[in-house]
């Protein structure tokens, strides 16, 4: 083991010792300096970790890429987020519910349609459409793949503890230690699947634009969850969580197979409405507004 890190320092000095000779020191960020080394041991273990389902050019090709981009804020502020403080009121707007409402008069041929299939109601995928992307209309900016590139590369001490600067986050804090290892885990299982679908779907990987975690197209799927769940309503040969059609049924095929029942009782719904989203205002939000959308309750939550 001690062999093994001598081995891993010496080369990282050999590399920088080159690179110097190669440009001036003041042309290369001390960041940059700091990540080269570890930027190449992710790359060679996804290497590893997608032989024969992606080949190792089109991974090569990714971390050539001048668009890869480290952003350390994003494990920082997966570390500090608190989802019971978003304002989900705001969902609850006379002007969005109506929205909501017009949304299924005009698709209502489509949502009946998947609400047959999947046994999933047409205002529990609207509601949850609504939440997730205001209807289509706030997919999310952030580059996907660098989301989980960085909370994947964030997973190296020596690479994050050069990043922080939040006065909440220090990894001598055990809960913070546990929730960094379990964010880095999730980020880099995640930035694996993402390759993979972007290989297969013949995307550019650096043109899927989704939420600061990650989340992207009009469900908000996280790629495992695309993996998993997504639908190919109009059988074209791909999920695209882009067309509606596909996007829609991606949110019904997801609830039907974490086990949502229209017979369920609410309590029942709400535990599979929270392995799409884990909070319970979130689970609380989309249930309010499909009895809204049902006209079982008023506009008041």
């Amino acid at each position: 083991m001690h062999c093994k890190r001598f081995a891993f320092k010496f080369g990282f000095f050999l590399l920088i010792f080159f690179l110097v000779k190669l440009f001036p020191l003041h042309l290369l960020a001390k960041e940059e300096l700091i990540l080269i080394p570890y930027k190449d041991k992710l790359k060679n273990q996804i290497k590893k970790d997608l032989e024969g389902l992606v080949p190792e050019d089109y991974i090569e090709a990714i971390f050539s890429s001048s668009e890869l981009t480290y952003i350390p804020d994003i494990m920082i502020k997966s570390l500090i987020w608190k989802e019971e403080t978003l304002p989900y009121s705001q969902f609850f707007e006379p002007v969005r519910i109506e929205r909501a409402k017009v949304f299924i008069e005009e698709n209502k041929e489509l949502l009946e349609d998947i609400e047959f299939v999947f046994g999933v109601e047409k205002e529990v995928i609207t509601a949850i459409f609504l939440v997730e992307t205001d209807l289509g209309k706030k997919t999310g900016s952030f580059s996907v793949i660098n989301v989980f590139y960085s909370l994947a590369l964030s997973g190296e001490k020596e690479v994050f503890e050069n990043f922080i600067t939040h006065p909440q986050i220090s990894l001598l804090n055990e809960t913070i230690k546990n929730k960094w290892e379990k964010r880095s885990k999730w980020g880099y299982k995640e930035l694996l699947c993402f390759i993979q679908i972007s290989y297969q779907n013949n995307w550019d990987p650096f043109s899927i634009k989704g939420s600061i975690f990650g989340a992207f197209g009009y469900p908000q799927f996280v790629p495992k969850s695309y993996l998993i769940y997504g639908y190919d309503w109009n059988k074209d040969g791909r999920v695209d969580l882009y067309n509606l059609g596909d996007a829609l049924a991606s949110i019904a095929n997801y609830l039907k197979k974490e086990g949502y029942k229209k017979e369920s009782t609410l309590e029942e719904k709400k535990k599979v409405i929270m392995k799409y989203n884990f909070s319970e205002p979130y689970a609380h939000t989309v249930l309010t507004i499909t009895k809204i959308l049902k006209n079982e309750i008023s506009i008041n939550p």
